[in-house]
């Protein structure tokens, strides 16, 4: 018989409270951060602060059980170890308790477990605490791994990143989208590659309000876009059967973060 979800939120929280305040007392943690006790008994406070949005998950979850009795003591002491101890300060509940949430559906996806954590301890720095806001936890769980990985990029440039929509112009001199919105992604070899799911991604970016982007105005660098026409999607439509007068172009764009696409940035880690 299933435990009720208060009582299951009550062993959580009494877990992971005693976890925390045993990692106070780890040789490892101590030299992770000097001030983890004082990040301890903070965290602490919050976390039993955080008790009824923590009711509607079942913490019994082996995996996340293991998580919050074994690294997380680590992982929150190396992001609050740069924090003076005179400012560590407890954390609202209203960031605290979805954050904790987050972590323990993410906490095997490194680029949304970084997020969540960052974010918890800036709530947690009283220098920064009011960078932080409620409203980005929602924008992580609104974002999946590989979002997060490829909005790291625009969110930290000051600048505009070159972007384009590949357009077929027909023979009217109408156009037609064939692919959105573009921007030089390459894998870690860094060979060119095509995700399908990028134009969904960046409009998903800008329905959360972290970025926006023009296609009336563009960068004038030279170069700026000199690797369009080697996109394997350009490269794909331009050779493709067209009817005649009809052609394959592309217009160029600005993709670029909006000031709360900045907060949100600092908020998780992102700026320095």
């Amino acid at each position: 018989m299933q435990d009720d979800p208060l009582k299951a939120a009550r062993d959580s929280v009494s877990l992971v409270s005693e976890v925390i305040k045993a990692a106070g007392e780890s040789t490892q943690v101590k030299e992770a951060a000097s001030n983890l006790g004082q990040t301890a008994v903070t965290l602490t406070q919050a976390i039993n602060n955080a008790l009824l949005p923590l009711a509607a998950i079942n913490f019994a979850c082996n995996k996340a059980r293991t998580y919050f009795s074994g690294k997380f003591q680590q992982d929150i002491a190396e992001k609050t170890a740069a924090i003076p101890p005179e400012h560590i300060i407890e954390p609202k509940a209203s960031i605290a308790g979805p954050t904790l949430q987050g972590l323990a559906f993410t906490h095997e996806e490194p680029n949304l477990k970084e997020m969540y954590l960052s974010l918890l301890a800036t709530s947690m720095d009283g220098r920064a605490a009011s960078v932080a806001h409620p409203a980005f936890v929602e924008i992580i769980k609104q974002l999946d791994s590989e979002d997060a990985r490829l909005v790291r990029n625009v969110l930290q440039s000051e600048d505009a990143v070159p972007i384009v929509q590949i357009r077929r112009i027909n023979a009217n001199s109408t156009f037609s989208i064939l692919v959105p919105h573009i921007f030089d992604l390459k894998n870690t070899a860094g060979i060119r590659v095509e995700n399908p799911m990028t134009s969904a991604m960046i409009d998903n970016w800008i329905r959360l309000g972290l970025v926006e982007i023009r296609y009336d105005v563009w960068l004038d660098e030279p170069f700026s876009y000199s690797w369009v026409e080697l996109r394997p999607e350009y490269i794909r439509f331009a050779g493709s059967s067209l009817v005649d007068k009809e052609e394959v172009t592309y217009q160029r764009g600005g993709l670029m973060r909006t000031e709360l696409g900045k907060r949100f940035a600092a908020a998780v880690g992102l700026l320095s």
